[in-house]
């Protein structure tokens, strides 16, 4: 039995009344909130923890945001531009429970393999379960996106992120237990789901979510096959960023730092990773762009590519020298801990965050030429890469050599990106001219 033949949208005027700067702001809203959590919860466990469950928590969240990547599986992009619903929102939603369930799985036996002790491997579980309820609220906000209802998604992300930023804060600075922290937020998670993703979808739609996994099988599988390309960019990439705290985690584990180098290096890494929100900034330039080459406007197009990378390039520089002289006292004072001593690991993270801003003005390009598959070699590139060199760097050289390391891995991330983006752009060139 199909338990979802169609979706019916309950009150027509409830979506002619939501005007498109309603759907953009509550959108920007949403997604900064979403990306300020992990700043946030790092903020609150580096001032409220000892350096040993500080630590624990930074590598906690890394690995849940790791797998979060398998749980969203990407399957979002495909979701919010399926305005012509090939698969239904059950599909979507059976498939999400899917990956979900692969997520925890997967992360379970990382946890064997790695041998964690007990208190180490709850901590993991939770926060990989915390994020999987992310991952699972994701299928409809891509839901509410897809029928142009962007604001609800970013209402929903907005409450979820500053709700569980509030209760694992409140929650910390009570018991000043990182397991009681870690169980709450946990449970608050799943109960936001309820009252936010639940509730909001039954009064704006009629929809019916019973998972019905053996009957949706083949779409299931075909939306898998569908978003595995992405997933798998999105795969290599994360780990990639990973790659250093996976190392500092195993070595701290061997005895060759002592409690703290996770927590700090999770520190100077944070502004890396908000660097990547200074492309939503320039997003709106990327649809003219779009236009300028389906219009065959090349010129135009291509000057507008040299105004993306320029303005990148030279935000970039700025952050940089900014980051050299301010960064790691600023951070320091934020977050309660001196970071002094890593002033040029933290310059050399901060220009590898460029380099990566760099490939994903690159990536956007290639996916107005719809050649975005072709990255996925720069992605496997850099991802061997990245094991190659990370652990000897770090090994030999602490959080420097993790900084040095990320700083090749980005390079070559950048160059392998740039040299198919030369190849694609000439051979899309010599087509249109034909």
């Amino acid at each position: 039995m199909n338990l979802l033949k169609k979706v019916n949208i309950m009150n027509d005027r409830d979506f002619s009344k939501i005007s498109s700067k309603q759907n953009y702001i509550w959108n920007m809203l949403g997604t900064i909130s979403s990306s300020l959590v992990s700043v946030v919860l790092l903020l609150l466990a580096s001032r409220l923890l000892d350096p040993k469950n500080s630590d624990i928590f930074s590598i906690a969240f890394a690995l849940g945001q790791q797998f979060y990547v398998l749980g969203y599986f990407q399957i979002r992009n495909m979701q919010s531009t399926d305005v012509q619903e090939k698969y239904t929102f059950n599909s979507y939603h059976n498939t999400r429970i899917v990956t979900l369930l692969l997520m925890i799985l997967t992360s379970f036996f990382y946890i064997i393999i790695q041998g964690y002790d007990l208190y180490k491997s709850l901590i993991v579980l939770l926060l990989v379960l915390y994020r999987a309820f992310d991952a699972y609220s994701d299928v409809f906000q891509g839901f509410f996106q897809q029928h142009n209802r962007s604001d609800l998604a970013g209402k929903i992300l907005f409450y979820r992120s500053w709700v569980c930023i509030i209760i694992f804060g409140l929650c910390l600075f009570l018991s000043n237990s990182l397991m009681i922290s870690s169980v709450i937020v946990c449970l608050a998670n799943i109960f936001l789901t309820i009252i936010l993703d639940y509730r909001i979808s039954k009064k704006y739609f009629d929809i019916d979510f019973l998972p019905s996994l053996k009957n949706d099988s083949s779409n299931i599988i075909s939306i898998l096959k569908d978003a595995f390309p992405l997933f798998l960019n999105g795969f290599l990439i994360t780990y990639v960023y990973n790659e250093a705290k996976i190392d500092i985690d195993t070595l701290l584990a061997q005895g060759y730092f002592s409690n703290g180098i996770q927590r700090d290096f999770n520190v100077l890494f944070m502004p890396v990773f908000v660097l990547s929100l200074l492309f939503f900034i320039l997003r709106p330039l990327t649809t003219q762009l779009s236009i300028y080459w389906y219009e065959k406007r090349y010129k135009l197009f291509y000057k507008q590519v040299h105004i993306l990378f320029s303005v990148m390039f030279i935000l970039g520089l700025i952050i940089i020298g900014i980051g050299y002289l301010v960064g790691t006292e600023v951070l320091g004072f934020v977050y309660g801990t001196s970071l002094v001593q890593y002033k040029v690991p933290f310059t050399i993270l901060l220009t590898a965050g460029i380099l990566n801003v760099l490939a994903l003005v690159i990536d956007v390009v290639l996916t107005i030429f719809r050649k975005q598959s072709y990255l996925v070699t720069a992605y496997i590139v850099t991802f061997f890469i990245a094991k190659l060199v990370t652990m000897p760097f770090v090994m030999n050289n602490g959080i420097f050599g993790a900084a040095v390391s990320f700083l090749i891995s980005m390079t070559v991330f950048l160059i392998s990106s740039f040299l198919i983006y030369l190849y694609v752009s000439y051979k899309s060139l010599k087509l249109k001219s034909q």
